[in-house]
């Protein structure tokens, strides 16, 4: 979706940390908002997203330092405003630019990483979706027999709106939903963070 003549540079928060760093100081605990990603090699781990943002802020400035043109967080999550001198893109505030956007009163439905997340999707997607379906299927450790249960589940439901909530998210993972939901309306974070810096660019 981007440009092929631009030069892109990825800064990971959790690059510096081995996994016993993050497990013993980043593991989300009682109150903390839990969000999922991957590492480098390719295992999957829950994280406190406050815990998180000061070494976020630390990978920003990196970039920032580089002499790059935009920024984008490559996680759907709430994040606070971050400092730097270039436009910094948020795929949560981009997505929920869209569906405010969209006039819909159907069955819609949000996807997420992990069962935790449920409650926490249900309460972010309330103000744009109304009460939608929240099902958990992981990015990262799904198989693509998951990803056409769950195009099953919705085609049962009569969805036809669906966010996957989640950077994780691949193009080929909406692709499958579409092939079981082929009336369904489905909008990835990447995709719509890569429209965003596709457009300023």
């Amino acid at each position: 979706m981007l440009p092929q003549d631009i030069e892109i540079f990825e800064a990971g928060a959790l690059d510096d940390l081995s996994l016993e760093e993050i497990i013993g100081k980043l593991a989300p605990k009682q109150g903390e908002t839990l969000y999922v990603t991957r590492l480098r090699s390719g295992l999957e781990v829950k994280i406190s997203k406050e815990r998180i943002i000061d070494l976020m802020q630390k990978k920003i400035e990196l970039l920032d330092s580089r002499g790059v043109d935009i920024i984008g967080i490559l996680c759907s999550g709430e994040f606070p405003w971050f400092r730097a001198r270039v436009p910094i893109l948020y795929p949560d505030k981009i997505l929920k630019g869209m569906v405010s956007g969209i006039k819909y009163s159907g069955e819609s439905a949000v996807l997420v990483p992990a069962r935790e997340q449920i409650g926490y999707g249900r309460d972010k997607w309330a103000p744009y979706l109304g009460d939608p379906i929240v099902i958990h299927i992981s990015p990262y450790t799904s198989k693509p027999e998951d990803f056409i249960e769950v195009g099953r589940e919705l085609s049962k439901r009569d969805v036809r709106l669906v966010i996957m909530d989640c950077i994780g998210y691949t193009l080929e993972q909406k692709k499958i939903l579409k092939q079981i939901v082929p009336l369904a309306r489905v909008i990835t974070s990447r995709g719509a963070l890569a429209r965003a810096i596709a457009e300023l660019i």
